[in-house]
């Protein structure tokens, strides 16, 4: 799952960056190691240790950490980047969360047990060939 993220992300992010590349090719050791460290540190490191703890913790859980991320960065982001925090910025998170608990909600209702009658009836094979025979 990181080298298909990773991947997609060089394939759509490559092209734009085009334009910039020679000017990258001519900068210091100091901006590359900047680039190496982010690369390794803010990306794969990340997404790897994404990876392995969704796959450590229950779906709904997951939902809710990823579904809100783009809250995190926003919250992240003005907290301590200094970036503006703009009406439709705090829409977005709105929606965002608004959108991820409506979605847990959905599958709470879908993951419902069945009503006791129900259970029972399947339990004790009523309506089968072998419940009628005893």
């Amino acid at each position: 799952l990181t080298a298909v993220q990773c991947a997609v992300g060089t394939a759509l992010f490559l092209l734009p960056a085009a334009p910039g590349l020679p000017a990258l090719a001519r900068t210091g050791a100091t901006t590359w190691a900047q680039l190496l460290y982010l690369a390794l540190f803010c990306g794969l490191f990340a997404f790897l240790a994404q990876t392995w703890a969704v796959q450590r913790t229950s779906a709904t859980r997951a939902g809710l950490l990823l579904g809100t991320e783009p809250v995190w960065a926003l919250l992240v982001g003005a907290g301590l980047g200094g970036e503006r925090l703009t009406g439709l910025s705090v829409l977005g998170a709105a929606l965002i969360v608004t959108g991820t608990y409506w979605g847990q909600a959905v599958e709470r209702a879908h993951r419902r047990p069945a009503p006791a009658a129900v259970r029972d009836a399947v339990r004790h094979g009523a309506g089968t060939g072998a419940a009628q025979a005893r």
